[in-house]
């Protein structure tokens, strides 16, 4: 009887430090989750504001110089993920910066200098959150590949998720890098 006893009380320990390594493997892989999931949401609300701002500087551009710009026409017309976007967005950003450069004495007023400096200061924002993104998404992968947290990630379909930007790391095509 003593020896069933302390049977059913090993199986219990054990069966508790299981369920123990279980649910703080799961928390982690959701403080995970829920971290990317707010970078994304601040990267999406950056991505916004950059957007407005440059549609801004776009209508000072037309107005005060020669040029004449009309970048947002494919953006309205595409539906893109959040990285094509800042990609997009980027570019739109240099193509500006040049046109600020070259007409520096038609563009040197103080609203276009404050555009300018908010686009800056929203830049600096995106980049801080992409590298939060990026550096939970690193831990999340981590997590995801070892064991025994793969069982558990597999369980409940936590999958892999790609870096900000939009590197597969786990594929063959070894020239995806975009500048």
């Amino acid at each position: 009887m003593e020896k069933i006893v302390v049977v059913v009380f090993a199986l219990v320990a054990v069966i508790a430090i299981f369920a123990i390594v279980y649910i703080l493997i799961y928390n982690r892989l959701q403080k995970y989750k829920i971290r990317i999931n707010e970078a994304e949401s601040e990267i999406d609300e950056t991505i916004r504001k950059r957007y407005d701002i440059l549609l801004n500087i776009e209508k000072e551009i037309n107005s005060n110089t020669d040029v004449k710009q009309d970048n947002f026409k494919a953006i309205e017309k595409d539906k893109m993920s959040s990285f094509d976007a800042d990609r997009t967005l980027t570019k739109i950003t240099e193509t500006f910066k040049k046109i600020k450069e070259d007409y520096s004495d038609k563009l040197d007023t103080e609203a276009f200098r404050n555009l300018f400096t908010e686009i800056k200061i929203v830049e600096e924002k995106s980049d801080a959150a992409k590298s939060y993104y990026n550096k939970y998404t690193t831990s999340l992968n981590l997590l995801i590949k070892k064991f025994p947290s793969n069982i558990i990630a597999r369980i409940h379909g936590i999958e892999e998720r790609l870096y900000f930007d939009n590197k597969n790391m786990n594929d063959n095509d070894i020239l995806d890098f975009k500048l």
